[in-house]
């Protein structure tokens, strides 16, 4: 898979690995860009509720896991977003769009979280992440901790490995 960075800043859809991509909200006029880019579940991690569903659009599943803004995320939400994006990835053929409301802090954050439980090095999953989501802060220093993190990684070694489809962490080509 080869992206194109100018569509997707165009968009704000960016593509992290062959199966994650992260941007902005989900709003009704992205739907069409979104299914085009194969996105076919999403997970919605901003404090709005969802405005699409899988009743009205071509996803098969939406899920809404509400985080605040720059506050330190609770190991037990961490824990129970990352169980949501990894049930999410594990289909054949699964491809997950995670929004926040400018897709800036809380779901490079989160995607950075789950690259991080499943081996990756969390300096290599920022770099990552910053490399194909320019305006991204993944890891964001007001969302995790050092205990946070020692916890993703110990739950993503004992429920996410090994991974199910080698393309969930293939990173795209830019």
């Amino acid at each position: 898979m080869k992206v194109h960075l100018g569509d997707e800043l165009l968009q704000h859809v960016f593509w992290i690995t062959e199966c994650i991509a992260l941007g902005k909200f989900a709003t009704e006029g992205r739907c069409e860009h979104l299914t085009e880019q194969g996105i076919n579940r999403i997970l919605n991690v901003s404090d709005a509720a969802s405005v699409v569903s899988p009743a009205t659009h071509c996803f098969g599943e939406v899920v809404h896991h509400p985080l605040l803004d720059v506050r330190r995320i609770p190991d037990d939400t961490a824990i129970e977003i990352l169980d949501t994006l990894h049930r999410l990835l594990t289909p054949e053929g699964a491809r997950v769009y995670v929004h926040c409301t400018a897709g800036q802090i809380r779901s490079p954050t989160i995607v950075w979280l789950y690259l991080v439980a499943c081996g990756v090095e969390p300096h290599a999953a920022g770099n990552l992440i910053g490399h194909r989501a320019p305006d991204a802060a993944p890891g964001h220093s007001k969302l995790v901790d050092e205990q946070l993190i020692v916890r993703v990684i110990a739950h993503g070694r004992d429920h996410f490995l090994p991974i199910p489809r080698e393309e969930i962490l293939r990173p795209v080509e830019i």
